[in-house]
């Protein structure tokens, strides 16, 4: 392997520095702690099968969709900082640009930890609703 150098040393070196060797499923049991929630209330809150959040935390290769991440984000109750970091785990972010991912940030800013309350508002705009 090459070990290119630039401005700021090798790719390895930039790698290994930047690196964030945290995972998604140790930071929601993190959390799940944290909020002393246990998997059976996420999965309520959330709106999301018990097999799926076991896959995420059990298998190191696992990556959740966006829309799973959302979900438990919310379901954990995580305010928009909270949601935002551990939805950067999962190589995903909040778009400006969609009103869905704005009407999820304003129910976080609103402690919506339900699901459904969440439906209900991107029923108001027009979006798509999670899956229940």
């Amino acid at each position: 392997m090459s070990q290119h150098k630039g401005e700021s040393g090798s790719l390895s070196e930039f790698i290994s520095s930047n690196l964030d060797h945290r995972r998604f499923g140790t930071v929601v049991n993190e959390w799940l702690y944290k909020k002393n929630l246990t998997t059976t209330k996420l999965c309520e809150n959330a709106g999301i099968d018990r097999k799926l959040i076991s896959k995420f935390v059990s298998d190191n290769h696992y990556h959740p969709s966006k829309e799973t991440s959302l979900a438990v984000c919310i379901g954990l109750g995580l305010n928009s900082r909270e949601a935002k970091e551990l939805l950067k785990l999962a190589g995903y972010s909040f778009s400006e640009n969609s009103r869905r991912d704005l009407a999820v940030l304003y129910a976080l800013n609103a402690g919506v930890c339900r699901i459904s309350e969440v439906n209900r508002y991107l029923e108001e705009l027009g979006e798509k609703p999670f899956k229940e």
